[in-house]
């Protein structure tokens, strides 16, 4: 299928997905806590200064992170920025938003400090071109969030009891909401076929020279709210995300560049 249609299929599904991503969307919120994800960036960032946030989607980390970092916030779904503004309007943050394609970042190399990509790979059709735009943007470090959702495990508890639980979630989530995000979300995989496991994602960093510094599943456990723990014990469900961190290796001429423009 023909790149730009894919594209205009995805931006059609994100736009209607924009609700569910709002910064203030407690239910959504219910499974993860966005501040505790934008404390591990936060950690793994300090003493840099520029941060580009690709795939921001509404905001979830670009409005807590602008509080300490200069952000620009970049996706492709005009909906989810507009939601993003809103925010960023009501709690008087100052984020930069773009409009733009991560297959074709509109920033010179090395544009930024801290390139970001939480939860975006995985809809793309071009995944690894995507990366290559990241790595050439970024000065320093580039942190993917993403998913092994191939590995993760299906118990026979999840099965039996898991599966009716989340229905039921979803359920309650449609009626308070008049919202079906399950619909769109089905939808999506239609336009996405690219592997984004942790292996592939590693693999495309190193070709591109790029450091792998940290790859960390741990995460999970530490953003996730009390109530999703409770009910991933008694559903049984578990899945495996992680947080790479990349360093970009500098070459002879750029590090030359640094020096003659007193770069860090």
């Amino acid at each position: 299928m023909p790149l730009k249609v894919n594209l205009k299929k995805l931006r059609e599904c994100w736009d209607n997905l924009a609700p569910e991503y709002d910064y203030k969307n407690s239910p959504k919120w219910f499974w993860a806590n966005p501040e505790k994800w934008a404390n591990e960036i936060k950690r793994r960032i300090r003493g840099f200064s520029t941060v580009l946030d690709v795939g921001c989607g509404a905001g979830a980390l670009a409005i807590p992170l602008s509080k300490e970092f200069d952000v620009v916030a970049l996706d492709f779904s005009k909906k989810m920025l507009f939601q993003l503004k809103q925010r960023k309007e009501e709690f008087g943050t100052d984020v930069e938003i773009v409009c733009a394609d991560a297959h074709n970042i509109p920033f010179k190399d090395g544009s930024f400090d801290v390139v970001l990509c939480r939860f975006a790979l995985w809809p793309l059709p071009e995944p690894r071109k995507a990366i290559e735009e990241m790595v050439r943007v970024a000065r320093n470090k580039i942190i993917i969030v993403e998913g092994d959702w191939h590995k993760s495990k299906v118990t026979l508890r999840h099965k039996i009891i898991g599966k009716l639980l989340f229905k039921i979630h979803f359920l309650i989530y449609r009626i308070r909401t008049g919202r079906n995000p399950t619909k769109h979300f089905e939808e999506m995989k239609k336009y996405h076929k690219s592997e984004t496991s942790m292996e592939r994602i590693k693999e495309w960093f190193e070709q591109c020279g790029v450091k792998i510094r940290e790859v960390d599943y741990s995460v999970k456990e530490r953003v996730s709210t009390r109530r999703f723990k409770v009910l991933r014990f008694i559903t049984g469900y578990e899945e495996k995300f992680f947080v790479l961190v990349c360093e970009k290796v500098l070459g002879s001429k750029e590090r030359k560049a640094g020096v003659a423009t007193g770069a860090q």
